[in-house]
């Protein structure tokens, strides 16, 4: 039993042919991980190269006695697999791994291996349309398996084919029960023997089990440990080892080594979430897995930065944002102990050429059993933002067809779901999960920060046996945009930061929040986007794309969370100030903070938890600003100058931009002869703003009508999504951009259309 990893020596090409046609192309040489989106698919214009494009290598392989296999853990989207001049399949779904048995079709010695990866849209593979890039290529590591004629099965959806479940965890007792897949092509006598380690590599249970000779079987067993250690997230992350063998003749045919952390856990509807009967607030982030100029296809250096730095903000709990991550990033999370909730690509809408969703149902089998064994793991996500859009299935049916899969293939865990901003507080698909989360953007995308305690306690009014999550919240935090007077939609680093104190403030005053996901922990690429003056990025990230700048909000977040003592002065990238007087903001854990200005003490202003407030005048020229506390010492220096420097500010032609609408789209309503605001009228038979783009648009009138108010709408690329939305919630997300006067002369124009 072998893994041999073959990442190395392969040729690309983008060329446009078919299998037969490869011989005919040039190629060049990369290395695994690689995607060939890493620059185009960060630039803008949603215009990055999706297609069908080509990778080869030659591959010595040995014969063995059993089977042998190609892994590959992700190609995106699709992959089309050949050894030699045999088309081994293809798999669909692109970011969960895929394994092939080339036994009878390999060649002794020198073989072939030839892989398309296409990332194409193609209508029954998800994700259909989300908000980040859709990077392609074969991004995560390639091995070649070889494995005995006894082994534990590979082809249970890539699995390792063993599962190790937490039957019924306590203080004083773990039951643990051991599920072992096995291909049985040897015809000698054989053991399962299952053997569990403390951290110190000690023995603490051995048992063995005969095998069957069947050609393939499933072993169950049960044992208990007694007084067990607690795996208990960051505070005490301990793991024992599992080790799982398939032996004959005192020789190990097949072996399996599984971390595995004990412990149990509940979501109460007042109390929020509880580890080990022990009450902990889920503080968490979300992360997408790219990064700048390398997209996707992510080294091990680069996940190990990802963490250390999400350890470093004091997050407890990450959201692995929409899609099935590297395995190697779930297993950091074990150790290091954070809670995850891992979820899979079925985002913003369905199929609407398959109404079962099966590729959805698929990922959702080879996200479980692929990372069953992860201690993090507590939730399984089913889906994010599907009720965005006008479906032909209920979003409860949607919902629960997932939710019974993922049920069926875990009874240890619970399940979730992202709701999208305005799905109502008594939808019925509420119920068709474990638990159920939110993604809000009140004071972004939605009026004020200060309208998430409406939301929070109208939900609970609705669902009075249910606790709440609030899996997405964030604003766009651009480094180069500065003020004194922050708010909404300025872009700014001042803004990002108060937004998030806001947000905080407000969240955990209520104990039946069980957990929020600061939406994000990293700025990423989503080529779609037009926004603040930035192409081709979201820039809603605590951290830069390329990781090497913490925002002013990741040190609210650390002083808010960290145990580690901390001390941060705000805006210092607001190097030029124009005003004589400004307020300068310090972040700390600590209990005191003094400040001076250029050797002179400063009088504390105001202190509000960890945020630190001081009212500082400025004299022309360089000021130097020192915070201390303790042995801790921040230091920045502002430059007093006549005027504000213009580069600080939102540019004009940057205002109202935004997903849905642009300063290039929206009339100026202002020039138009618009009729006064009055009440709104749906009058039954004919079109409204209550009316989703396609249907308005299927009518020439109501074409007529999107292209006078909003332009060449349709040729923006978030038209795909927008088109199904209401045009009252494509106004609600714009209200910059859409005045109440125009929602009212629109739908009273609408009016006069008949559906």
């Amino acid at each position: 039993m072998r893994k041999v990893n073959i990442n190395a020596d392969w040729k690309f090409t983008k060329a446009v042919c078919e299998f037969s046609e490869l011989k005919d192309q040039s190629f060049e040489h990369v290395t695994i991980p690689h995607t060939w989106n890493g620059i185009d698919g960060q630039s803008g214009g949603n215009n990055y190269h999706r297609g069908l494009c080509w990778y080869q290598r030659s591959l010595n392989l040995e014969k063995v006695d059993g089977d042998v296999y190609i892994e590959f853990e992700a190609v995106n989207s699709v992959a089309h697999v050949y050894l030699n001049e045999t088309y081994l399949g293809k798999h669909e779904g692109g970011y969960s791994a895929f394994k092939f048995n080339i036994t009878d079709v390999m060649t002794e010695g020198e073989n072939v291996l030839t892989v398309g990866a296409d990332n194409r849209h193609i209508e029954e593979i998800y994700p259909l349309f989300a908000d980040f890039t859709f990077y392609g290529g074969i991004y995560r590591d390639v091995n070649v398996i070889y494995k005995n004629s006894l082994h534990f099965n590979q082809m249970d959806f890539a699995s390792t084919g063993v599962y190790v479940s937490q039957e019924k965890i306590t203080e004083q007792n773990a039951e643990l029960s051991v599920r072992a897949l096995i291909v049985n092509n040897y015809k000698e006598e054989a053991q399962l023997k299952i053997t569990m380690f403390d951290s110190n590599q000690t023995e603490v249970y051995t048992g063995i089990e005969t095998v069957s000779d069947e050609n393939q079987s499933e072993m169950i067993h049960g044992f208990n440990i007694e007084n067990p250690i607690l795996w208990h997230g960051k505070e005490n992350p301990y793991l024992y080892t599992v080790r799982v063998e398939l032996i004959s003749k005192d020789v190990v045919l097949d072996s399996v080594e599984i971390a595995t952390g004990l412990r149990y856990y509940e979501f109460d509807a007042e109390k929020g979430f509880f580890l080990n009967g022990i009450e902990m607030r889920l503080n968490g982030v979300s992360r997408h897995q790219d990064r700048e100029n390398v997209g996707n296809a992510l080294t091990e250096a680069h996940q190990i930065e990802d963490m250390e730095l999400i350890k470093e903000i004091g997050a407890n709990s990450i959201r692995l944002a929409h899609y099935q991550h590297n395995k190697f990033f779930y297993d950091l999370c074990d150790r290091e102990g954070m809670i995850i909730w891992a979820e899979i690509p079925y985002i913003s809408r369905t199929s609407e050429t398959d109404e079962t969703a099966s590729n959805a149902i698929s990922q959702m089998h080879e996200l479980i059993r692929q990372n069953y064994n992860h201690a993090s793991i507590v939730m399984w996500g089913v889906q994010n933002e599907v009720g965005m859009m006008a479906e032909k299935k209920p979003l409860a049916q949607i919902t629960r067809e997932v939710n019974e899969i993922a049920k069926a293939d875990d009874t240890t865990r619970v399940t979730t779901q992202a709701q999208v901003m305005m799905i109502p507080v008594d939808d019925p698909s509420h119920d068709e999960t474990d638990i159920v989360a939110y993604n809000k953007y009140y004071g972004w995308y939605l009026g004020e920060t200060g309208e998430f305690d409406g939301f929070v306690n109208d939900f609970k009014k609705a669902n009075p046996n249910k606790g709440l999550g609030i899996s997405e919240y964030g604003a766009e935090g651009i480094l180069t945009y500065h003020t004194d007077t922050p708010e909404v939609k300025d872009y700014t680093e001042e803004y990002h930061a108060l937004y998030h104190e806001d947000c905080m403030r407000i969240f955990n005053s209520y104990d039946f929040i069980w957990g929020t996901y600061v939406w994000n922990m990293f700025d990423f690429g989503s080529d779609l986007r037009d926004e603040g003056g930035v192409q081709g990025k979201n820039n809603k990230g605590l951290v830069t794309f390329d990781r090497s700048i913490k925002k002013d909000a990741f040190y609210f977040y650390q002083s808010i969370w960290s145990d580690k003592p901390m001390l941060h002065i705000t805006s210092k990238r607001y190097e030029k100030r124009h005003l004589e007087e400004i307020e300068v903001k310090v972040y700390s854990n600590q209990e005191n903070v003094n400040l001076m200005i250029d050797g002179d003490s400063v009088k504390l202003s105001s202190k509000d938890n960890t945020i630190f407030k001081f009212k500082v005048k400025l004299t022309d020229g360089r000021n130097k600003i020192t915070a201390t506390s303790g042995d801790l010492k921040d230091e920045v220096t502002f430059e007093k100058v006549d005027e504000i420097v213009e580069s600080y500010l939102l540019p004009e032609s940057e205002k109202d931009k935004g997903l849905l609408a642009d300063n290039s789209n929206v009339m100026n309503w202002f020039e138009m002869d618009l009729e006064e605001v009055g009440e709104l009228q749906f009058p039954e038979g004919y079109l409204s703003i209550n009316n989703i783009v396609l249907d308005i648009i299927k009518t020439p009138e109501g074409e007529a009508l999107i292209s006078k108010y909003m332009g060449d709408f349709t040729e923006h690329p978030m038209f795909e999504i927008a088109s199904k939305l209401s045009l009252k919630a494509i106004f609600d997300f714009q209200k910059e951009a859409f005045p109440e006067i125009a929602v009212f002369n629109i739908n009273k124009e609408l009016n006069n259309i008949k559906i």
